[in-house]
């Protein structure tokens, strides 16, 4: 960025005012698309990868509007962020059995979990997981049932269906601080891996 700068010395005010909106655009475009990285990674690399990213930034147009990254180097960083996110992922199977069932996964995967307990979403997606497996047992085990065993089980109204899936998401929203505190306890197992707790506001969406 510092290129930038020494090019508005001098410079007239207007003009200065737009290479400063300009600047502050691509930083905010910038910052946006590293989130395509996980969340530990930009703790520890996020500074120096934002000022990698303002030191190539392109001069602005004397007269244009302020823009961003452009589309090859944001698709760049969305493919490498999530290419790192991929490779800590968890296979399938283990990461439904995490997901649905809430099976510890390996000390291998701590990480990936300590990243995905911390995100603000957490507690929506156990809420999710444990919907799908109460519509699967609902509305598949009597299909299942039937086919395997010619149990002529009658399936229950969707109402029913329709309820279960109400007081689940409002639990889900009701107990999200707790779902966060209860997954770190048992997954991060006390925090025996050096990873800061999660922040209870942000978890509680204040």
């Amino acid at each position: 960025m510092t290129g930038r700068r020494a090019a508005a010395d001098g410079a007239q005010p207007g003009r200065l005012a737009r290479g400063a909106r300009g600047a502050d655009r691509y930083e905010r475009s910038a910052r946006f698309w590293l989130r395509a990285y996980p969340r530990r990674w930009r703790d520890l690399h996020g500074d120096e990868a934002l000022a990698v990213l303002l030191d190539l930034a392109p001069e602005p147009d004397a007269g244009a509007a302020p823009r961003g990254i452009g589309a090859r180097e944001a698709w760049g960083l969305v493919r490498a962020g999530w290419a790192l996110r991929w490779r800590e992922h968890p296979p399938l199977g283990r990461w439904l059995l995490y997901r649905w069932f809430d099976l510890r996964l390996p000390a291998r995967y701590w990480w990936w979990v300590a990243d995905d307990i911390h995100g603000a979403l957490y507690p929506w997606r156990v809420t999710l997981g444990s919907v799908g497996t109460a519509l699967a047992v609902f509305y598949g085990w009597p299909v299942l049932g039937h086919a395997l065993f010619s149990y002529d089980v009658t399936r229950p109204d969707l109402w029913m269906g329709a309820l279960w899936c109400a007081a689940a998401l409002v639990s889900g929203f009701l107990f999200r601080r707790s779902h966060v505190d209860r997954a770190w306890r048992k997954h991060v197992l006390d925090g025996n891996i050096p990873v800061d707790t999660p922040d209870r506001r942000r978890a509680a969406g204040g």
